[in-house]
């Protein structure tokens, strides 16, 4: 089998490592990365697109013959490269460009639980400072605080946790435009989502998805502020704890709660209005009191998640991730994952509102050579 893995993260390097087999890698499997860094060149062939956007992982893929591409960025997901490769005649896992939007637009995912009865926090969609006001006020009233999102992809850096209601209007003035300015994240930030701030812990559930059946792998819980202590902004994630399990509070009786309340409704609305959902998706949960709420939805492997989660797992998973590109149904139960150490995360200077790319990464070769 020859696959493709597009992206150039952490994420992906992960990925292509356990695709490739892990520590022992499998005979007659061949990994390519499209574009790949300097840390997945040392180990796996990386190659540039053959063109710019969609059409240039397109033509790679039809250069290369492979037999299965696997897409890290959620960019690469709204922006249509699995039909695009569909079209071509290439299995692709992910989710196609309208499934994608459960990522791509957090108003689209809100109807979308709505109509599942899958439990949320209470919101409102909009694109006017007064109407968002007025969801701000009438919570400080009722003595909670909000959560202001860009409603499009933002990579992890559109979500505001605000501590009172002026911190709030201010969020929201920020990101919407104004007279004199645009918005902060473009289109991302054109409309907006305002949402109650939930209590409770957060956990992140993984599902390998066909459509209609959810194969649950591991759940996990990433850091997400900056600065120790839950200090500092929000980040798209400065590591994470995976796989976690009854010593965490995560009982398997909960996770198959999830499933049942939480996947499988969503992956039947999503058949319903006719864009089934066929890939990796991941919830972003809150539990408090045993009650689960939906806080979001990805359609891809998570980032720094998928770290601790490739190395966790002793699975081939390319044979699933193939089922689910060819349209095939998985059959029911759950991906195996160990306790093991996982990751480290540096971040640059500045992260994440200015990162200064370039900085130098020394002490790689004596770090490999130590065990584990």
């Amino acid at each position: 089998m020859k696959i493709l893995v597009v992206g150039s993260g952490g994420r992906e390097h992960a990925l292509a490592w356990r695709l490739r087999g892990g520590h022992a890698p499998i005979d007659g499997r061949e990994l390519v990365v499209c574009p790949g860094n300097a840390g997945i060149a040392r180990e796996l062939r990386c190659e540039a697109p053959r063109g710019q956007g969609v059409a240039g992982i397109v033509q790679l893929a039809r250069d290369e013959h492979v037999d299965l591409v696997v897409i890290g960025p959620e960019q690469w997901l709204v922006d249509g490269l699995v039909d695009a490769l569909a079209l071509a005649g290439i299995p692709a896992f992910g989710p196609t460009q309208a499934a994608a939007k459960l990522e791509g637009s957090k108003a689209f995912m809100k109807s979308v639980c709505a109509r599942a009865g899958v439990a949320t926090a209470g919101f409102v969609a909009t694109n006017r400072v007064d109407e968002a006001r007025r969801f701000i006020d009438g919570r400080a009233r009722a003595g909670k605080n909000v959560v202001v999102k860009a409603d499009g992809l933002c990579a992890g850096k559109g979500v505001i946790v605000c501590k009172s209601a002026q911190e709030a209007v201010d969020a929201v003035k920020d990101l919407l435009a104004g007279r004199d300015k645009p918005p902060r994240f473009g289109e991302a930030s054109r409309t907006i989502v305002v949402e109650e701030l939930l209590p409770g812990e957060e956990l992140s559930v993984f599902a390998l998805c066909d459509g209609h059946e959810a194969v649950l792998f591991g759940a996990a819980r990433d850091h997400k502020r900056l600065r120790d202590g839950e200090q500092g902004p929000n980040t798209g994630g400065m590591g994470a704890v995976a796989p976690l399990d009854d010593g965490q509070g995560v009982a398997a009786a909960m996770l198959a709660r999830v499933r049942d309340t939480v996947f499988l409704p969503v992956l039947d609305e999503m058949r319903a209005r006719g864009s089934p959902f066929c890939g990796l998706l991941f919830a972003g949960l809150m539990i408090n009191d045993g009650v689960v709420r939906v806080l979001e939805f990805n359609v891809r492997f998570g980032d720094p998640e998928t770290e601790a989660l490739m190395l966790a797992t002793d699975e081939d998973l390319a044979p699933l991730l193939l089922t689910v590109a060819k349209g095939e149904r998985l059959a029911k139960g759950q991906v195996p994952c160990q306790k093991r150490a996982a990751a480290v995360v540096v971040a640059a200077e500045g992260y994440p509102d200015a990162p200064k790319p370039g900085a130098l990464i020394e002490g790689l070769t004596d770090a490999a050579q130590l065990e584990g």
